[in-house]
């Protein structure tokens, strides 16, 4: 199936925008459309803790203006990226990491969005954190994350300044290896139960080291993915009597356990009800 080259087009063409023209302002509708595709990047663990602020008002504008010496040229709106500390689930690690990772999806998004609309953008960091939080009436335990101004480019914008080439290197599997240098693939051996068993006990760490600072819904989702993964031993041995209730109940885990990202009252429904048919199966196995 051929693949459309609009996406990688506007890769290409994006580029920060400082010059812009003053008497065309971006209309609302494609201010909304800037919006939604703010709103389609990803937060950590699908938890709404992301909002956007559109400045389009001249007076408010000019006010968040006057109060980012970052802020070049004279864009007819502005995009700023909040995050709501209170949102339930944000926990140390979302506050510090994920927020600022999510911002920068958010602000990409609008960036590329906005390149195929014809619209010019430009990241800012460079403002008083304070004194927007005051301009834009941000309540407590709210903060902004980015300013993105928006507008139409001068028609004697300059040329976009050229990429540095100073690491833009491509590695492949580890660093230093580079495409030319030729790499040789080896074909996966298979997994031997020894091998099976390192793994899933390596996996088990790693998900307790991170439920110490991930939102605490993901240590059950750890548990419920631990589950699966242990069922897989049937691919790795054949000294091991297949089981049809387990292996029916994987196959129900990996349909399901993606609801902790949805739903935490679906995902609680199905805990429970996979529980039921466990008591259920263990009372027939004991022949009660």
């Amino acid at each position: 199936m051929q693949q459309s080259t609009d996406l990688f087009e506007a890769l290409r063409r994006r580029h920060a925008c400082r010059h812009f023209d003053p008497t065309k302002p971006v209309p609302e509708e494609l201010l909304h459309k800037l919006a939604e595709a703010a709103h389609r990047a990803p937060t950590g663990g699908n938890i709404p803790y992301r909002f956007i602020i559109v400045v389009k008002n001249p007076v408010q504008l000019e006010m968040l203006k006057a109060i980012s010496p970052g802020y070049f040229g004279d864009s007819s709106a502005a995009i700023v990226i909040c995050t709501n500390l209170k949102a339930d689930d944000v926990c140390k690690v979302d506050e510090e990491q994920c927020t600022l990772y999510d911002a920068g999806a958010a602000a990409e998004n609008i960036a590329l969005a906005a390149t195929a609309l014809g619209i010019g953008t430009t990241f800012i960091k460079s403002y008083s954190e304070i004194a927007a939080r005051v301009i834009l009436g941000l309540p407590e335990g709210c903060r902004t994350e980015l300013i993105i101004s928006v507008g139409y480019p001068s028609p004697t914008e300059p040329p976009a300044l050229k990429k540095r080439k100073e690491g833009m290197y491509t590695y492949f599997d580890k660093y230093g290896i580079r495409e030319s240098d030729g790499i040789t693939l080896s074909k996966n051996p298979t997994k031997t139960p020894e091998q099976f068993l390192f793994e899933y006990a390596l996996f088990l760490l790693t998900a307790a080291q991170g439920s110490m600072s991930e939102p605490h819904i993901y240590a059950t989702l750890r548990l419920l993915d631990g589950i699966s993964r242990l069922l897989e031993v049937y691919s790795t041995t054949n000294s091991i009597k297949s089981d049809d209730f387990l292996i029916a109940a994987k196959k129900e885990i990996d349909a399901n356990k993606h609801k902790a990202m949805v739903s935490e009252l679906e995902y609680q429904v199905f805990i429970d009800e996979l529980v039921r048919k466990f008591a259920d199966e263990l009372k027939r196995r004991k022949g009660t």
